[in-house]
């Protein structure tokens, strides 16, 4: 890993073991000569990957790991995850290769020929989706843009990139699935601009869900999305060193092709 690498990827993981391999062979085949350092965040798995991350590292000097014993959230992962970076950028994605390493390092070109990167989001945008999940998502989208009055769309879609300044506007993040959607709207709210580009999502092919378990696990996560939407629409928007109303004035968004 180098020293002071420009870019930080975060990977929460939870029960990955039978991936890791060709995840972390997925990075290197994609990374030519990026500065960066892939952190995997065991997000208190309870397979084998605590075992096999270290003699899997041995061998990927540009990654390294981050444990958390008990699993408190998929936001706390990527809290974990970027609070332990050193990168000026930072971005996440997922562990289960439904996203492909290599659109990090498409998006990490996007961000770098925009042009105020350190004032952009950069994220993923899904196709080849089934219409249950689709409509899921447009839902969530529409929701949030009618309690918000924000712009955000494909919510959930990784990977998302942003220069380490946006934390600064991140006061009280959840640390549940909906830390996404607090993302984007303090991203929003402080100014910030959104472009995204083209991802597919296939099936997962290794790890465990965090929500969708069963229809019962799913109605329930959906239900509190939803809760903590109409929650944030009511409450004091995520910190900003400007009005809200200044920032959302000044915040624009823009979807790359």
């Amino acid at each position: 890993m180098p020293h002071h690498p420009q870019l930080s990827v975060v990977l929460p993981c939870y029960n990955e073991a039978p991936g890791l391999e060709a995840l972390l062979t997925r990075f290197e085949q994609h990374a030519g000569d990026t500065s960066f350092e892939l952190i995997l965040v065991d997000n208190g798995s309870t397979d084998d990957t605590a075992q096999r991350l270290p003699r899997l590292l041995a061998r990927f000097p540009f990654a390294r790991t981050v444990r958390v014993e008990k699993n408190q959230g998929y936001g706390h992962g990527i809290l974990t995850g970027l609070r332990a970076a050193v990168g000026e950028v930072l971005a996440w994605s997922h562990a289960d290769l439904q996203t492909d390493p290599a659109d990090v390092f498409k998006a990490w070109k996007i961000y770098q020929a925009s042009e105020t990167p350190r004032r952009t989001m950069v994220k993923g945008r899904r196709y080849g989706r089934r219409l249950q999940e689709r409509l899921l998502s447009w839902g969530m989208q529409l929701t949030a843009g009618v309690l918000l009055q924000a712009p955000l769309s494909e919510i959930n879609a990784q990977p998302k990139m942003f220069h380490r300044e946006l934390l600064d506007c991140l006061s009280d993040p959840p640390i549940d699935l909906n830390f996404d959607v607090y993302v984007l709207y303090a991203a929003y709210c402080c100014g910030w601009r959104t472009t995204s580009f083209q991802v597919a999502f296939p099936p997962r092919t290794h790890g465990q869900s965090s929500w969708a378990t069963s229809w019962q696990s799913k109605f329930r996560t959906i239900r509190r999305s939803f809760g903590y939407l109409w929650k944030l629409a009511w409450e004091t928007p995520p910190q900003s060193v400007r009005s809200p109303a200044a920032g959302r004035s000044r915040a624009t968004r823009s979807d790359a092709a």
